[in-house]
């Protein structure tokens, strides 16, 4: 299994201080934030970090950017988002499903979000990219069966879904959840609180969740993404913290 951190995790830190922890702990790759960290997504930017990570030996595979399927902005964001991502090098661009909870959304939202993902989908294999598509609260895939049917929907293998762990789902509810949305993810962001409906980080090893069993039916040859750590407990100095993190993940995982 490979492991990464998303920059969004010390987001007061410079995106190279960020890349230079990612590297000396032992990551594979990094998850680019897509706003402070690549500034305007300018061609000097982006390529200055593409640069830096090489040379630390790390690899770019998701670019996170805040492009939201279904949404007034969507057409104008498109292909700058699309840009940032190919000028980074990264494998796969973080897209968003919408503004809407799978469980009040309305026809014409789904028709929207699905169409603009299609064209995601399309646009960016033409940068050769593939799609993620962010699993979080208030959006289509906030729940098992909207991320299940939104990545069937669109049906193209290269889109699938950025799963994780929501904090208001019972520990066993998203034992199963893993199992289900597994074979159709990219790609998965683990972060931890110690109660269920918290928000306060804590290590992953504290969670309130068994990390180990979520992310079992991960471990396939069909899963060849990354799981990236997205936040880490504040409480403790962010070198440490990521480091504790990427240690439990190891021992976690075969």
């Amino acid at each position: 299994m490979k492991f990464g951190i998303c920059t969004l995790s010390n987001s007061e830190a410079a995106v190279e201080s960020v890349l230079e922890t990612a590297a000396a702990t032992g990551y594979g790759g990094v998850e680019v934030w897509g706003r402070d960290h690549v500034g305007n997504g300018s061609p000097e930017t982006c390529r200055a970090i593409r640069e830096r990570a090489a040379d630390l030996g790390l690899n770019i595979p998701v670019y996170g950017s805040y492009l939201r399927a279904g949404t007034p902005s969507f057409d104008d964001d498109l292909e700058r988002e699309l840009e940032i991502a190919d000028r980074l090098g990264a494998d796969l661009i973080r897209v968003w499903a919408g503004n809407q909870a799978f469980a009040n959304h309305d026809q014409n939202h789904w028709e929207s979000v699905t169409a603009d993902l299609t064209e995601t989908t399309e646009r960016a294999a033409e940068h050769g990219l593939a799609v993620t598509v962010e699993k979080h609260a208030d959006t289509l895939t906030d729940e098992l069966t909207g991320a299940r049917q939104l990545i069937e929907a669109i049906d193209d293998e290269n889109c699938g879904l950025n799963w994780q762990p929501d904090f208001d789902t019972p520990a066993g509810k998203l034992t199963v959840e893993s199992k289900v949305l597994a074979p159709l993810s990219n790609n998965v962001h683990v972060q931890a609180v110690a109660e269920r409906g918290t928000r306060d980080r804590c290590p992953l090893a504290e969670a309130y969740f068994d990390l180990e069993r979520l992310l079992k039916p991960f471990e396939t040859d069909s899963f060849d993404g990354y799981v990236n750590v997205e936040f880490v407990d504040p409480n403790t100095p962010y070198d440490e913290a990521v480091a504790n993190d990427l240690a439990y993940l190891r021992s976690i995982t075969g």
